[in-house]
C-alpha cells in the first residue's frame, strides 16, 4: 500500500458512519425515483390520466428533489 492508501483507509476507518449514511440516503433516493419509472403506465391507469400529465410527477419529482437539496446544502452551510 502507498502513503495515499494508508491515509484513504485511515480516513474510512475514522468516518464510516457519517459515509454509511451517506451512502444510505442517496441509495434510497435512487430506489424512490426508479421505482416510477415502470410504474408509469399503471400509475396512469389508476389516475385515469394521459400520458403528457402523468410525466409531470417525474417533473415535479425532480425539481423538488433540486429545491430540498438546495435548501438542506444552505442549512448545512450555516
Amino acid at each position: 500500500m502507498t502513503l495515499w492508501d494508508e491515509r484513504v483507509w485511515a480516513l474510512f476507518r475514522s468516518q464510516w458512519r457519517q459515509t454509511v449514511t451517506y451512502w444510505s440516503v442517496f441509495f434510497s433516493f435512487g430506489l424512490c425515483i426508479a421505482f416510477l419509472g415502470p410504474t408509469i403506465l399503471d400509475l396512469r391507469c389508476q389516475t385515469h390520466s394521459t400520458l403528457q400529465q402523468i410525466t409531470w410527477v417525474f417533473v415535479s419529482q425532480q425539481f423538488f428533489l433540486l429545491l430540498g437539496s438546495s435548501l438542506g446544502g444552505i442549512f448545512k452551510r450555516t
